[in-house]
């Protein structure tokens, strides 16, 4: 736990979710180097999919923040957004 979880008085908790993108192909070394420098180092990355497993006082933060970060890199675009078990299995 981090100082400012202690003075919020709240813990992180991790949030599952996949989000599904648009544009290059993410296995790229370009763009995993990018993702990785946007934050998104806690992702299990596909040929069009990041799966996370992020830690955050809510769900919204957790995602709003994972959006935020995958989208920062050029090209890259959210297009849906996948929650609850069994992700890593999509077809």
């Amino acid at each position: 736990m981090g100082a400012s979880d202690v003075q919020l008085g709240e813990a992180d908790k991790a949030f599952h979710f996949v989000l599904v993108t648009a544009g290059p192909d993410l296995l790229d070394w370009a763009t995993l180097d990018a993702l990785y420098e946007a934050g998104c180092g806690d992702a299990t990355i596909g040929h069009d999919t990041l799966e996370f497993t992020r830690s955050a006082v809510s769900r919204d933060q957790a995602l709003c923040s994972a959006l935020r970060d995958v989208e920062s890199v050029a090209g890259v675009s959210v297009v849906r957004i996948e929650f609850g078990e069994g992700l890593a299995e999509r077809a």
